[in-house]
């Protein structure tokens, strides 16, 4: 769904999430090197009240098939987004994001995304870090292209 009236600014400018993206992702191993490179579908679309954004992935990891549903939230106050992530597992991750200009990024318990969009803002580049003991650790680099 394409919205033309936004219920805040901030609303505005979750929008640079919308619509349907092709993404790459590539395995960080242990020891920092590349590993394998998986690919996936990652579709953004506002739910008809305009308040809330769903994310829809469907991923190759590998040999094993994922899914998993997102919804966003905005916090008013702050210009923060909040969203929680329904697993394939049956698990949920709650985040906290942030917009500003062309830096994206997300805060969760155990895992973390810094990104940056591209001028158009049509393609996001970032690293997602995973807390393993006490220390952050990049798990995965992601590239996503904007299709529409």
């Amino acid at each position: 769904m394409t919205l033309t009236n936004f219920p805040s600014e901030h609303h505005r400018r979750l929008n640079i999430l919308a619509g349907a993206w092709d993404t790459s992702i590539t395995m960080i191993e242990a020891d920092g090197t590349e590993g394998g490179t998986s690919q996936a579908s990652d579709i953004y679309a506002w739910m008809p009240n305009g308040h809330f954004l769903v994310h829809d992935v469907d991923a190759m990891m590998g040999d094993q098939h994922v899914q998993s549903t997102e919804i966003f939230g905005v916090n008013r106050a702050s210009g923060e987004f909040f969203s929680r992530s329904y697993d394939p597992d049956g698990s949920t991750n709650d985040f906290v994001s942030k917009i500003e200009d062309l830096s994206y990024t997300i805060t969760g318990k155990v895992q973390r995304f810094t990104g940056h969009f591209g001028d158009d803002g049509r393609m996001l580049q970032g690293e997602w870090r995973q807390l393993q003991e006490d220390d952050w650790r990049p798990f995965v680099r992601i590239v996503l292209k904007k299709r529409s």
